[in-house]
């Protein structure tokens, strides 16, 4: 257990007794007590500060006890003030309380009393300082993060010319500079460090690092303050991989330290990654293992195109693809069936996606695919048929088979960006389609199994029966362990006014529109939202979205829109499903049992997922024979 706060006391006290009395109770309990008898002494001692708590008598001669208190309050806020009192002095005592007073004690004195107010006073600033503390420490973490989210600038790039340059960029938000400059061996082990990037002045700083400078570096110290001149060192496991000599406007604070730390830890970590890029490149464009490309042709080839697409504004895709499930099954794996399933995920991709597009292979079972001049939806046909192809591999059943290892249990997870719409950038459109590979793996489509359901059943999966669902007279409602299962961040369930329906769709259509983009939208089970749409697609602005109204009754369609199936749960159950270069978006509702106070309400399931969705739209265009006319 922690020692308690020792207190420095303060006694103002009107009567000498009182004084020796409470300085005794209070030094036993080991705080520092000072006696003042006088207004005047109290004041000295108040200037020289250092006193935590004033014990001030209100029984001092002309109201002085009030006196002194107000001027506390005023020019001494962080001194803690109790006052004693006796039941004569009640009225000075309330306006003592009023003014802030922490704590009153009543004469005649006793040590009982004396200790609870004291440590009352103690227990409060302890709480005190404990915020105090939990604020810097948030001060600090915050600090921290804007240093990391400043770090992301450089930590994914692969050129060590760029990382250098934007290490020194990031030093440079850190803290005001004079002058900068970082300086990289033109070699490993290289006996002088060449200029790379400057900032400010920093092109009056020597154009390299010669060795007997280089000598001077504590190998041990990443931040190294000399006189005015500031050096922060990138310090890799044999040698200094980067040297930033800064000039600062300011001293160096902890906080500046602290920051300059991280950019040094990231920053060796960027510039190692860096000179590993540069050794594959030179070993050759294709991955030994695989007829894929090495990921250092692979970021050439994509700078290029980011280049390309900026000039021109065009679009193009990344997807990222690995095998997930194997962890499990590592064991069973010998270097030769790893190396096959590596194999048979190269011949599946580059079998279903066309010459232009480049395939490469960055780590053990993960690989990188660019798709030039294609958006979303392009994107999203692409994963179809790769998944399809590596699916319906004969050879993958067989490779599985001999180690024992059921194909159910693999999945290719994969993950697309688009570019300009997720990143103007490499580094940034790689992070996200890797998170959005993961995102896919763990999706409601996946997680449920949707992908092996005709769509009727995948359907009733996210929006059940009336078995499944119980509705309250608040609007609220309870579902069962399968529906609950169907939450996800991008999916959830609803009550849904019918009236709504129309202005969804019309939403939908519209901001579709207003993007100038390509898309498909499907409705069914309500008349309203069909007559939203078709209102929508008649317009002259629209653009390249198509729409089509399902009707499940099974007569002629009366409109160009109109598509005739005969389904009675097409008009039983209502059903919006739009997937456009945007994005996707899922409502399928039901009626179900409701308080007449809630009128005429929907049970939906409405996602934005665009697993989902893709998975979806596919299923019914199976089901209903429709042209797959998106991204084919």
């Amino acid at each position: 257990m922690n020692d308690p706060l020792r207190l420095r006391i303060l006694v103002v006290a009107a009567d000498a007794r009182d004084g020796r009395f409470a300085a005794r109770v209070l030094e036993e309990r080991g705080d520092a007590v000072e006696i003042a008898l006088r207004v005047p002494d109290a004041l000295e001692r108040l200037a020289r500060g250092d006193v935590d708590v004033a014990l001030v008598s209100l029984s001092l001669p002309r109201g002085d006890g009030l006196a002194l208190v107000h001027h506390l309050r005023a020019l001494h806020p962080l001194v803690d003030v109790l006052v004693v009192t006796t039941p004569q002095d009640l009225e000075e005592a309330s306006h003592a309380m009023a003014l802030g007073v922490t704590q009153t004690v009543m004469r005649p004195l006793t040590g009982d009393a004396l200790l609870v107010a004291i440590d009352r006073a103690r227990e409060r600033r302890m709480l005190v300082a404990q915020r105090n503390a939990l604020g810097e420490q948030a001060r600090r973490g915050k600090a921290r993060t804007a240093t990391y989210a400043r770090c992301a600038a450089f930590v994914a790039e692969t050129d060590h010319r760029i990382v250098a340059e934007r290490i020194l960029r990031t030093c440079a938000e850190e803290l005001e500079l004079a002058a900068g400059a970082i300086y990289v061996p033109p070699y490993p082990g290289a006996n002088s460090y060449l200029r790379t990037a400057t900032v400010a002045d920093g092109a009056d700083l020597p154009e390299s690092l010669d060795e007997e400078a280089l000598a001077a570096f504590d190998p041990t110290e990443p931040v190294q303050e000399d006189e005015a001149v500031l050096r922060l060192l990138f310090l890799g496991e044999q040698d200094v991989n980067a040297c930033a000599v800064l000039v600062p406007l300011a001293p160096l604070d902890e906080g500046a330290r602290e920051a300059l730390g991280i950019v040094a830890s990231l920053g060796t970590a960027a510039l190692m990654a860096a000179r590993k890029v540069d050794a594959i490149a030179r070993t050759g464009l294709k991955d030994p293992d695989t007829s894929a490309y090495t990921f250092a042709y692979f970021g050439d080839v994509a700078g290029r195109e980011i280049d390309r697409a900026a000039r021109h504004g065009r679009r193009f895709a990344l997807i990222t693809l690995g095998l997930t499930g194997l962890e499990a099954h590592a064991h069973r794996l010998p270097p030769d069936a790893r190396l096959g399933l590596r194999r048979l995920v190269t011949d599946a991709v580059l079998a279903a996606v066309r010459d232009s597009d480049v395939l490469a292979r960055v780590e053990e079972d993960e690989f990188y695919l660019l798709l030039p001049e294609t958006g979303l939806l392009g994107a999203l046909a692409a994963r179809r048929r790769i998944r399809a192809r590596f699916a319906a591999l004969p050879e993958l059943d067989a490779l599985l088979a001999e180690v024992g290892v059921d194909l159910s249990s693999l999945d290719l997870a994969c993950g697309i960006a688009v570019y300009p719409v997720d990143g103007s950038d490499l580094g940034r459109l790689l992070r996200t389609s890797r998170r959005r590979a993961d995102q896919s793996s763990r999706g409601v489509w996946r997680r449920l199994g949707l992908a092996e359901m005709p769509f009727w059943d995948a359907l009733d999966r996210l929006v059940g029966d009336d078995r499944g669902v119980v509705v309250h007279g608040d609007g609220g409602f309870t579902l069962d362990a399968a529906l609950e299962a169907a939450h996800a961040d991008d999916a959830q369930h609803a009550l849904l006014p019918r009236e709504l329906l129309p202005r969804i769709g019309q939403a939908l259509v519209e901001d579709a529109a207003s993007h100038r983009v390509p898309g498909v939208v499907y409705v069914a089970g309500d008349e309203g939202l069909a007559g939203a749409l078709l209102g929508v697609l008649d317009r002259p602005d629209l653009g390249p979205v198509r729409g089509w109204v399902l009707d499940g009754s099974g007569r002629p369609a009366d409109e160009p829109r109109r598509l005739a199936v005969s389904d009675p749960r097409l008009t039983e159950r209502v059903l919006l499903l739009g997937l456009t270069e945007l994005g996707g978006y899922l409502l399928a509702a039901r009626r179900v049992e409701t308080p007449a106070r809630l009128g005429d309400a929907l049970f939906a399931y409405h996602a934005s997922n665009v697993d989902l969705v893709d998975g979806l739209v596919t299923a019914l265009q199976r089901t209903y024979h429709l042209q797959p006319e998106l991204g084919e």
